[in-house]
């Protein structure tokens, strides 16, 4: 997330997701889930799953019994020429109040992108939608961005409010996508969704105190440093954390695995490890000195660690994982323009068309050969780059090279996916585990 800074020469090496908190003050993806403050933890266990909107009767699963999005439905579709897209702030290329990549995507195709921002949380935009898609009518969109980390994409996947993509229109993304978000857990072959961006939960640390703090997410288990330790306040980022404690991967974890990462977890608590249970605010309490080690976001120590006052905050990737979350596009059921929305989708996977992107978002890119590009911008790339350069302030090298934007091999092998739940029992076993922790009761 960005935020005020000191300045910094161009061409330091800076990471650009710190250089552009320093340059330019706005708000990012990141800030909106701070200032939203609707993180699961932040709710109690009932208030979570009525806002999911799975109290009740559940909806049926339409796109179990039906043809939508078979090849033969997909043949029928033609294009209308309009897509009404569906993103979070602050997400998406923009310089002297144009969208360059949307409006070069109209000059190719003819097609008009209705662009809008109406999601600022998981929850409260599925809360919004679900009643259309129970009187299977539609959204008033055409694509949507949710998070794989979040229920609520996994309610549209089960109860089959989400339409099969079109395979044989996923050319780009066939040919470009990184291995990190290609066949995802959360969504085995892509059938549902293709990634807009993503990121980590890893660890942050003070390395004025913590002088050896080897390469183990066993740092946040460290009695040397009890009642100095920040935990994330979201059930299922402690919950996963819990889980690579003990050695399992979340994404392939059971319930058994749970109850052990549950109990690893009130241990740490009971033995005074834990100062408190963070949202975002965690950062702060790094920074003042009120905790020496939490679990993090990578670009908040790396903006941090850009601030003279802050240099000492590092970022630990440990060797047992980080947990690597996706925003991922999605067509709704129902939706009125599914042809132009995959059209849409793909052409984001043209590295020509990323390259653009990520010179604003600074994420961690889905299309590897992106990089390249930005190294050595040539034809509207090259035009539109040049266009946006005063304005971010940092040459397209430093995005190019930024392992927050493109990452290390390092940064790949320790990458973990979240577990997606299948059921709403499975849900309501995972919070009755770690919520109680959370919420201390």
């Amino acid at each position: 997330m960005s935020e005020h800074h000191e300045s910094a020469a161009p061409g330091d090496g800076v990471d650009p997701s710190i250089r552009r908190g320093l340059t330019q003050p706005r708000f990012t993806r990141r800030d909106v889930l701070r200032y939203a403050g609707m993180g699961a933890g932040a709710l109690g266990l009932s208030a979570f799953l009525e806002a999911c909107g799975v109290s009740g009767v559940a909806p049926t699963k339409e796109g179990t019994k039906s043809s939508v999005g078979n090849a033969a439905w997909w043949a029928k579709q033609k294009l209308h020429h309009t897509v009404n897209f569906a993103n979070w702030p602050y997400y998406i290329d923009i310089v002297n109040g144009k969208h360059l990549t949307l409006e070069h995507f109209k000059a190719l195709t003819g097609i008009t992108v209705n662009y809008t921002e109406p999601i600022d949380n998981n929850v409260p935009f599925y809360e919004k939608i679900r009643p259309s898609l129970v009187a299977k009518q539609p959204t008033g969109y055409d694509v949507i961005v949710m998070t794989n980390n979040s229920p609520p994409l996994g309610y549209l996947i089960d109860y089959g409010w989400l339409i099969p993509l079109d395979r044989s229109m996923m050319t780009n993304f066939n040919q470009y996508a990184g291995p990190l978000i290609k066949n995802p857990s959360w969504d085995p072959g892509n059938k549902y969704t293709m990634a807009w961006q993503s990121g980590w939960t890893a660890i942050g640390y003070n390395s004025s105190a913590v002088k050896n703090p080897g390469d183990s997410i066993g740092l946040l288990f460290d009695k040397r440093y009890a009642g100095k330790i920040g935990m994330m306040s979201d059930p299922q980022e402690l919950g996963s954390v819990g889980l690579l404690a003990i050695g399992v991967e979340p994404a392939t974890s059971t319930e058994s695995d749970w109850q052990k990462a549950a109990k690893k977890l009130q241990q740490q608590k009971s033995d005074g490890l834990v100062s408190a249970y963070y949202d975002q605010s965690y950062i702060d309490h790094l920074k003042n000195g009120d905790i020496m080690v939490s679990q993090a976001w990578s670009g908040d120590i790396f903006q941090a660690d850009l601030n003279s006052k802050y240099r000492n905050l590092k970022l630990l990737m440990p060797k047992e994982g980080a947990m690597f979350w996706t925003d991922n596009m999605c067509i709704p059921m129902y939706a009125q323009n599914p042809k132009d929305a995959m059209t849409m989708m793909d052409y984001f996977y043209d590295p020509q068309i990323q390259a653009v992107v990520e010179y604003y978002n600074d994420y961690v890119c889905p299309v590897p050969a992106a990089k390249q590009v930005l190294l050595n911008p040539t034809g509207w790339s090259k035009t539109a780059l040049k266009e946006m350069a005063p304005e971010i302030g940092l040459p397209t090298s430093t995005t190019a090279n930024a392992p927050t934007v493109f990452p290390t091999a390092e940064y790949l092998k320790v990458s973990r996916n979240y577990y997606q739940y299948k059921s709403q029992d499975e849900l309501n076993t995972w919070n009755n585990l770690f919520l109680p922790i959370i919420q201390g009761s």
